[in-house]
């Protein structure tokens, strides 16, 4: 009992520990971290603070540090859990996350969970200093990059909206500009001579600076809970994968009792052909407890006399030759609830059984639309309907509330052939999609048809190959209802609804979720990678207008895993590419056993990380072939010899006026030494004059060897600030990448395959309030922030939307002609990455990224993640409030007695 005590007290000090370290992180203080000065995230209200507990506590509360494994698992780094973090690779450990921002993204108020520095460039001094003495007011005409011949109409648009006296005042600025310009080369530049003189210009040119990107390589040493190798499965999980689908007859039939003329439910063992060993024909009968809504007890002997009814007309068309029909398969009778092993066996071989009837009826009370409805959104009816193809009716039973005693005199029953296509338009009224005129869905021309492609596949109009027809079979599940009409089924039950169309059959997990479900079944089932493909999607962030939304926050954040990410399978993602569109470069090999988001480990992807704290020094490869660039580094050369040499002749003026204090033979003109010092000095100065130009040549002479690296702040910037404080002068060298994210759309240039920067009608690039609105305009959630990634390697900027910013770009595959990378965040103690965005990329990158091992990637992202926590404890606990308040209620008053009133007898 001590013991106990004492565990449980360490466990509750370890709990206090760890939110007195997070409300410390959250303190909204400065701080340094290893070069460079940033702020803590603001101070959290409590509900934010609750829900970033929820968040960080995944599946069980927080008492001591959370340990990482590294790479080469021998060393194990432990830290509380508090703020984003990203793997470093020079340390190998988890540190916390700091994000550059601009100036406008650091106002932004709401809750952020890294800190935040202010942009800083980190070019090298004598790049600044030369900027410095060319370009001392900042203006874009003085920029190398600045294109008289591009300009010259916007600068005529500006002149002449421009007023008189601020045309005066913008010639006065030039006339300034020249001036300071020229008294700070001829007072400064000669230090940018004296730096390359000593550096021996070593600064900031190298000969191997065109390497590839930053080194990154993580692995997952947890075991995957299913896995295609058992032996790379959990110990606990011993089962194999893969079972090979074989045709199933119906465990048991209901026929009539020879003894009591009863209906009775049989083995079809006892059923069969003595001589031929055949199973007697049967029809199958089909209902939704959505349409009947009463227990098996009440139900079964009503659908006994409905079938009795069926069989009779089934057999009055046929001939005396034709054997007749005397056995039916029904719900109530050959589902066994003896144990959950049969239960299952004869859920999941419902398909089979359709396939094995002779007809398959659909059991209606009444015609109307709504009753066809019901039954269609049950998820098991449309696979027993594809499958039953061509031999499908309905029976309309009018009598079903009605005593059985009086069925005599009810209704009779009624019957109608019907084919698929007819069913579709009638049994799914709401779950094919509208057009975008019709609903404010903008997406809506994205969306797949899914059971109209079932249709025509299983009515041999088209043929759907196997990818697509698992795809198809999983969207269409998901958009189904799972409520009262299979009450006592699971979630799951989608996947086991789905197996019977498919190959191969998966042995049902209780503990599945239906994520996992899926992903077994499309790991045993050879269904062309499905989930590799699915990891490269980037669902659009609005819900599909098929299928019911089961919450408002469902709706907001439909692109969160399980049956909101199953829903939209099939539909064209965000860069309108279907899932078949896409060719894996990564292989899944296992799938994750997390509670609440839908994880899989995956081999052989690639990755690049991105930095995020400050811009990289970024070097230059010492190749220059240009005329201009030999011109240049011969000034650079011929000054620094110039200096050099002075200085030279100074030391050795001083040796000689040492060596003549006792000389007598000959006399030294020191003064002539001098002198001589002085025009090498001199002729330095005057050639330094020229050096700020040279190193301005030097450093923007093309963009062909210089490093490689993936930079990101978040906000946006206009090209020339991003470029200036990376490589500390503007020449054009960047450009928006013309299909790398969904803000490409608007930034395509209209006859070359490149990006334009986006410009007003006087030629000014846009600002942050372009950026918002196009935000607004594709339709972002507002939890999602703008973050602007820079690629040194191809040149190339990119703006995403993101609730985190990713430490991690994952090369998982290829469209196209472009790569498909996964922009994930990371969190150390369980070693899993989050996809919070997917990119294109050019195919070039793929050779340059670090090729890794097994890594666990969420298709869902970290908001995703903790919001389904969330509303998951939320329901738990009014679930319990509402078991404990009705359990602590008083039992009920009974009505008081009404008086007996006796009648007199007049």
């Amino acid at each position: 009992m001590g013991a106990a005590q004492s565990s449980t007290n360490k466990e509750e000090l370890g709990h206090d520990a760890w939110k007195k370290n997070l409300e410390k992180q959250y303190n909204g203080h400065w701080r340094w971290a290893p070069g460079v000065k940033f702020r803590r995230p603001s101070k959290l209200t409590p509900e934010q603070l609750n829900d970033r507990i929820i968040e960080l506590e995944h599946e069980q509360p927080i008492n001591s540090k959370q340990g990482y494994l590294n790479p080469n698992g021998d060393d194990e780094h432990e830290k509380f859990p508090d703020l984003d973090t990203y793997y470093s690779s020079t340390k190998e450990i988890p540190r916390r996350l700091v994000v550059q921002a601009t100036k406008e993204a650091r106002h932004d108020s709401r809750p952020r969970h890294w800190g935040h520095a202010r942009i800083d460039g980190r070019t090298p001094f004598i790049i600044r200093l030369s900027e410095l003495c060319l370009n001392p007011f900042n203006l874009e005409r003085y920029d190398i990059g600045y294109d008289d011949l591009e300009e010259e109409e916007h600068l005529k648009a500006k002149q002449h909206a421009k007023s008189a006296p601020r045309r005066v005042l913008w010639v006065l600025v030039r006339i300034l500009h020249y001036i300071v310009s020229i008294f700070l080369k001829l007072t400064l530049a000669w230090i940018i001579q004296g730096l390359l003189s000593v550096q021996v210009i070593t600064e900031p040119w190298s000969s191997d600076a065109g390497d590839d990107y930053e080194y990154y390589e993580n692995v997952h040493w947890a075991w995957p809970k299913h896995a295609i190798n058992i032996l790379d499965q959990s110990p606990e999980n011993p089962r194999p994968q893969s079972n090979i689908k074989r045709l199933t007859i119906p465990r048991k039939l209901v026929v009539r009792d020879g003894n009591e003329g009863k209906w009775i439910a049989k083995d079809t063992s006892e059923l069969r052909d003595p001589k031929t060993g055949m199973l007697q024909p049967y029809v199958f009968l089909s209902f939704s407890r959505g349409n009947f809504a009463a227990d098996d007890d009440t139900l079964r002997p009503f659908f006994h006399t409905v079938a009795e009814s069926i069989l009779e007309n089934e057999n009055s068309n046929r001939g005396p030759e034709e054997q007749h029909i005397k056995a039916f398969w029904l719900d109530t009778d050959c589902v066994s609830h003896n144990t959950k092993a049969e239960e299952t066996r004869d859920i999941n071989t419902i398909c089979d059984a359709v396939r094995c009837a002779k007809r398959v009826y659909i059991l209606l009370p009444t015609e109307s639309e709504e009753e066809k409805r019901i039954w269609g959104n049950r998820i098991w009816t449309l696979p027993e309907v594809l499958l039953a193809a061509e031999k499908v009716r309905y029976c309309i039973t009018p009598s079903w509330s009605q005593p059985l005693s009086a069925n005599k005199d009810a209704p009779k029953n009624t019957f109608h052939d019907v084919s698929l296509t007819d069913m579709y338009q009638s049994f799914w009224p709401l779950l094919p999609p509208v057009s975008e005129t019709e609903t404010k869905d903008k997406n809506a021309e994205r969306h797949e048809d899914a059971i109209c492609h079932l249709i025509d596949h299983y009515t041999n109009r088209t043929k759907l190959s196997e990818l697509q027809l698992f795809t198809f079979a999983v969207q269409a599940m998901a958009q189904l209802s799972t409520g009262k009409d299979v009450e006592g089924y699971t979630t799951t039950s989608m996947a086991y609804a789905a197996m019977g169309l498919l190959s191969y059959r998966i042995t049902p997990d209780d503990d599945d979720d239906t994520f996992q479900a899926i992903a077994r079944l499309s790991l045993v089932n050879d269904s062309n990678r499905l989930l590799e493909r699915l990891l490269c999607l980037w669902p659009s962030y609005t819900p599909t207008v098929q299928g019911p939304i089961k919450s408002q926050d469902e709706e907001k954040y439909a692109v969160a895993g399980n049956e909101a990410l199953l829903r939209n399978i099939a539909d064209r993602d965000q860069y309108s590419v279907h899932l078949w569109d896409v060719q894996p470069s990564c292989d899944v090999v296992g799938i994750g056993n997390d509670k609440f988001a839908p994880t899989v480990i995956v081999d052989r992807c690639r990755g690049i990380p991105i930095r995020w704290k400050s811009f990289p020094k970024v070097r230059y490869v010492q190749n220059f072939r240009s005329f201009r660039a030999n011109i240049s580094q011969t000034v650079v050369w011929i000054g620094a010899w110039f200096l050099l040499a002075g200085f030279n002749l100074f030391a050795t003026v001083i040796s000689l006026a040492f060596a003549s204090v006792d000389s007598s033979t000959q006399t030294i003109n020191i003064r002539q030494y001098m002198y001589g010092i002085a025009l090498y000095v001199g002729i330095s100065w005057i050639i330094s004059w020229f050096s700020p130009s040279a190193v301005r040549q030097l450093c923007s002479g093309g963009s062909s060897g210089l490093s490689n690296h993936l930079v990101g702040f978040e906000g946006t910037m206009t090209l020339r600030e991003i470029e200036k404080a990376i490589y500390g002068n503007w020449n054009g060298r960047l450009s928006y990448a013309p299909s790398s994210t969904i803000f490409s759309q608007s930034l395509r240039h209209e006859t070359i395959r490149m990006g334009v920067e986006p410009r007003d009608k006087y030629g000014d690039p846009l600002g942050p309030e372009h950026w918002k609105k196009q935000k607004e305009l594709l339709g972002i959630p507002d939890t999602h922030r703008l973050f602007t990634i820079v690629d040194t390697g191809d040149m190339s900027v990119s703006v995403i939307a993101a609730e985190r910013p990713p430490v991690v770009a994952l090369v998982c595959g290829r469209e196209g002609g472009m790569l498909r990378a996964l922009l994930c965040s990371w969190r150390f103690e369980t070693n899993c990455l989050y996809r919070e965005c997917v990119v294109r990329m050019r195919s070039s990158i793929e050779e340059r990224a670090t090729a890794n091992d097994w890594l666990k990637i969420s298709l869902a992202s970290q908001g995703d993640v903790g919001r389904t926590r969330k509303r998951y404890l939320q329901r738990t606990r009014n679930e319990t409030e509402s078991i404990q308040s009705s359990a602590s209620l008083p039992p009920p008053t009974p009505p008081p007695k009404e008086p007996v009133v006796q009648q007199v007898a007049k």
